[in-house]
């Protein structure tokens, strides 16, 4: 927003992930758009009442025209904030992110009051928008679709395939030979790597399975020990291959010949996106945001849970390799949508729209 021409003001908690990335963005930024950076106070989630009118004082002072909320914890005191604001006659209206689900009905009167602040909720996919409007008291007209965006650096181009393919997997320590299927994500037992891991067994010793990823910091959790013990169990130690997370794991996309997507049930599917960006075949569960974005011919799905049917959706794809560069050309026009210049033109006109009504 601050590089198409606006004054964009980043409020956030000191130390906290996105003040660490607003900082390395104010070091680096070469150009002179109105970008700035406060910290605010941690308060609580729910009635916090000071905090709301700290953050509306401040909202007040900077004449902002939205404030913009990703964090459903940061919802409710920027729902107060907002209505503290409307009773003083400031110009500040509130949009709403959407990045988790509401599968449960929310509708009591605390809920009407908490929702009814919000000018405008963002969903990124269709079945989150209709999560919405079912389960809150969001009227239809005030949830918006726009699309997750992407980063630049994944639109890059693939000026020859085979050969940054060869390359990334000299990186990876991978075979040339292989059938590589790829997993990238947190380890945790919703993103489902024993599946893929149990599906190698139904499949001939050339597919191999790349696992991308760093086990969930949760000491009450052994998933991680669970999977490695399965994989030395069933001899399958040099056909698995774990590598840890890079923030940026281009590469394991490259690397790959289908990507795998085994999550229990994603809300949109970052990796999805980013797999699509970079031009892989892509395989995911039936379930939740993965199921919408590989509608269209844009992907395969499986059954959540069910290695045996991920096994034979797999052994078609390494015997006909033919229909992977259809499905990859249909996700070409899709994924165009989620770049950063359409989106920002997309939010500015809905932004627009709704600060005019």
């Amino acid at each position: 927003m601050a590089q198409a021409g606006h004054h964009a003001r980043v409020l956030c908690l000191e130390g906290s992930p996105l003040h660490r990335a607003a900082l390395a963005y104010l070091e680096e930024k070469e150009t002179d758009e109105q970008f700035d950076l406060r910290t605010i106070r941690k308060g609580w989630r729910y009635l916090a009442l000071a905090t709301a009118v700290h953050r509306a004082t401040r909202l007040i002072r900077h004449r902002a025209d939205w404030l913009w909320v990703r964090d459903p914890r940061d919802l409710d005191t920027s729902a107060w904030a907002r209505r503290i604001i409307g009773w003083l006659g400031g110009p500040t209206k509130l949009v709403f992110h959407q990045g988790m689900q509401i599968p449960n009905p929310k509708r009591s009167l605390y809920h009407i009051l908490r929702f009814g602040a919000i000018d405008a909720w963002v969903s990124p996919l269709s079945w989150l928008k209709t999560q919405v409007c079912e389960n809150t008291p969001m009227t239809e007209d005030r949830v918006h679709i726009l699309p997750l965006g992407l980063d630049d650096k994944w639109f890059a181009p693939v000026q020859d395939p085979v050969q940054e393919q060869r390359q990334a997997r000299l990186q990876l320590g991978l075979s040339q030979e292989s059938f590589v299927v790829a997993l990238v994500g947190r380890i945790d037992r919703k993103k489902g790597q024993d599946v893929l891991v149990s599906a190698l067994r139904e499949l001939p010793q050339d597919v191999h399975a790349l696992v991308v990823g760093d086990p969930t910091l949760d000491t009450l959790s052994d998933y991680f020990d669970e999977v490695r013990a399965f994989v030395r169990d069933n001899e399958l130690q040099w056909r698995v291959h774990f590598r840890p997370y890079e923030g940026f794991p281009r590469n394991a996309f490259l690397a790959a010949d289908v990507v795998a997507v085994c999550s229990t049930q994603e809300s949109v599917g970052s990796v999805t996106l980013e797999a699509m960006a970079t031009g892989c075949a892509v395989i995911g569960t039936d379930s939740g945001g993965t199921a919408e974005l590989l509608d269209g011919g844009r992907g395969w799905t499986f059954p959540a849970g069910d290695s045996d049917a991920l096994a034979n959706a797999l052994l078609t794809l390494r015997n006909h390799p033919d229909v992977l560069a259809p499905r990859r050309s249909a996700c070409a026009p899709y994924i165009e949508h989620h770049r950063r210049e359409k989106l920002v033109e997309r939010w500015l006109n809905m932004l627009t729209q709704v600060g005019a009504e």
